[in-house]
């Protein structure tokens, strides 16, 4: 099976699906040393994605700019199907928000709280970027969804 690589806005469920169905959440946080992350962090981390989904995984990724912009520049392996983007609509935003809140007071993570203070900021303006960043976008049409609805259907499109 080819690999898939779906990147992910903050808060839609790719750590809850790491491990169904060969299905990688790759943490953007372990490429902090210490308290300091490399300036061309995101290239090791997108080569590793990459490595992966030609591999036949589906790797999810994160959604920083960086990342999305050097996905889209590197030509595909043999073995990847494609790159997807998968975020919710603007629709969302104070449900977003709320969700996000709801994550950081149940895990108190550092990462947890920049996402909710990124997408408190940003939200709407991250979600535009998301849509027109050019890559095919899969959004819900609610807020209770399953992840991995999606990953079949992005698999099952690119076989199309």
């Amino acid at each position: 099976m080819k690999g898939l690589i779906m990147i992910g806005y903050q808060g839609i469920g790719k750590s809850s699906c790491a491990g169904k169905e060969n299905c990688i959440d790759l943490e953007s946080g372990s490429f902090w040393i210490g308290d300091h992350r490399a300036e061309d962090w995101y290239i090791p981390y997108s080569n590793v994605a990459l490595h992966l989904a030609s591999q036949g995984y589906t790797v999810f990724t994160s959604s920083h700019k960086v990342v999305v912009d050097y996905l889209k520049s590197v030509p595909l392996m043999k073995n990847i199907g494609k790159i997807v983007m998968f975020c919710p609509e603007v629709r969302f935003k104070e449900e977003w928000i709320t969700r996000l809140q709801e994550r950081y007071n149940r895990t108190g993570l550092n990462k947890d709280y920049k996402a909710l203070m990124n997408a408190k900021e940003r939200y709407t303006e991250n979600i535009i970027e998301l849509v027109d960043c050019g890559l095919p976008v899969y959004q819900p049409a609610w807020m209770d969804y399953d992840l991995m609805d999606y990953v079949h259907k992005a698999r099952y499109d690119w076989c199309q």
